[in-house]
């Protein structure tokens, strides 16, 4: 059975589900993390991640959907958690092999929790929403790495998973169920390891 097809007659929710993507909004979020080391440092990390976690996800995206299988669908989800997991484990190796920073190596194994979480709750359960857990796991892991230092940081970063929320309900890409899984989801990994590094 297809799952509803979304509606996006809401362009501003429309628009905040683009904006607020789980392959755009790691990216500033990798950035945070990467901040203390020096330029030419956080560029180099942040591209072995880009090119090892993002890009192949990004790729089969592409191709799943170039042959007829939306995102939304239920079914669709199952081959890009698998990709992405297996890109964030081969990453974690890559990162540990060439001495990346503890935080950077940290964060992914965050994700490397994340995603069977993910693809267990999609298969067995309900399909679940990847925008709010990438949105609620990138402000617990920025909140718990001090990042989010001023108040107006932490303001900011609770209303983009706000509204994050708020979009995939408004378009109908998931219900209040599913989107409360994916904050729980998404948050729990990086609690679980940035408490443990403290």
């Amino acid at each position: 059975m297809d799952d509803p097809v979304p509606d996006n007659r809401n362009r501003i929710a429309f628009l905040i589900g683009r904006i607020f993507h789980p392959y755009i909004i790691c990216i500033p979020t990798l950035f945070a993390v990467v901040s203390d080391l020096t330029l030419n440092e956080a560029v180099k990390w942040s591209l072995i991640v880009i090119a090892f976690v993002l890009l192949p996800g990004m790729t089969l995206a592409a191709y799943l959907q170039s042959r007829g299988h939306p995102l939304y669908q239920r079914s669709t989800r199952t081959p890009l958690y698998i990709v992405g997991w297996c890109s964030v484990l081969l990453c974690i190796v890559v990162l540990s092999v060439m001495n990346a920073p503890k935080v950077l190596v940290s964060s992914l194994i965050s994700l490397a929790i994340w995603a069977p979480l993910q693809l267990i709750i999609n298969i067995y359960v309900t399909k679940i929403s990847a925008h709010a857990a990438i949105a609620a796991g990138c402000a617990m892991g920025l909140l718990l790495l001090g990042k989010l230092d001023t108040p107006l940081l932490k303001v900011l970063m609770t209303l983009v998973v706000i509204v994050t929320v708020w979009a995939r309900v408004v378009t109908h890409n998931h219900t209040v169920l599913q989107v409360s899984l994916g904050l729980l989801v998404g948050a729990l990994p990086p609690l679980l390891v940035f408490s443990l590094m403290q």
